[in-house]
C-alpha cells in the first residue's frame, strides 16, 4: 500500500544529507582555495628565496669584485703619492740646481765681460809691444850687422897686423888683452912667443 507521508519524509531526509554534501563540498572547496593559495605562496615564497638568494650570491660576487679593485686602486694611489713625493723632492733638487747654475751663469757673464775687458787692455798692449818689438828688432839688425862690419874689419886689421909674423916664418897668432900681437909656429901654446889663455885664441896668418 503507497504511503504518501512516508516518501515524503524520505525524499526530506534525502534533501537535508544533499545539503550537507552540499555544504561539506563548499567547505572542502574553500579548504582547497585556501590550501592551493597557501601552496601559491609557498612556491612563490621558495621562487622569490631562490631568486633573491642568487640575486645576494651575484651581489656579493660584484661587491668582491669592487672591493679587489678598490684595493688595487688604493695600492695605485699609495704608490702614486709616492712617486708624487719624489718627484716634488727632485723638483725642489732641480730647481735649487738651477737656481745655483742661475748664479753661476751671472757670475760667469760678469767673469766673461771682465775677461774681454782685460783681454782688449792686453790686445792694445800687446800691439803697442808688438811694434815697440818691431822697432827694436830693426835696431837690433841695424847693429847686428854694424857689429858684423866692425868684426871683419877688426880681423882684417889682425890679420894686416899678424902679417908680420910670416917675416920670421911664423904662420899662427893671437893677440892679447892690450891688443898686442903674438906669434906663433903651430896652433899649440907651448909653440908661441907667449902662453895665451887657450888655444882657442890661436889663428892663422893669410900670408
Amino acid at each position: 500500500m503507497y504511503e504518501p507521508y512516508g516518501e515524503g519524509k524520505k525524499l526530506k531526509i534525502n534533501l537535508e544529507g544533499l545539503k550537507e554534501k552540499i555544504k561539506n563540498l563548499k567547505l572542502n572547496k574553500t579548504i582547497a582555495i585556501i590550501i592551493a593559495v597557501i601552496a601559491i605562496g609557498a612556491v612563490s615564497g621558495v621562487t622569490g628565496y631562490v631568486s633573491y638568494t642568487g640575486k645576494m650570491t651575484e651581489f656579493t660576487s660584484k661587491v668582491t669584485i669592487l672591493e679587489r679593485q678598490m684595493e688595487t686602486c688604493q695600492d695605485n694611489v699609495t704608490s702614486c703619492l709616492s712617486n708624487l713625493d719624489t718627484t716634488e723632492t727632485s723638483l725642489d733638487l732641480s730647481q735649487t740646481e738651477k737656481q745655483k747654475c742661475q748664479s753661476d751663469l751671472a757670475d760667469s757673464k760678469t767673469t766673461n765681460e771682465k775677461c774681454d775687458s782685460e783681454k782688449a787692455t792686453l790686445s792694445k798692449s800687446l800691439t803697442e809691444k808688438e811694434g815697440t818689438i818691431g822697432e827694436w828688432q830693426s835696431k837690433y839688425d841695424t847693429l847686428s850687422s854694424n857689429y858684423d862690419d866692425l868684426q871683419d874689419k877688426h880681423t882684417a886689421m889682425e890679420q894686416n897686423y899678424a902679417k908680420g909674423c910670416c917675416t920670421f916664418g911664423f904662420s899662427y897668432y893671437f893677440v892679447k888683452d892690450d891688443a898686442k900681437v903674438v906669434c906663433c909656429s903651430k896652433q899649440d901654446i907651448d909653440y908661441c912667443a907667449e902662453k895665451p889663455v887657450n888655444a882657442n885664441l890661436i889663428k892663422q896668418v893669410s900670408c
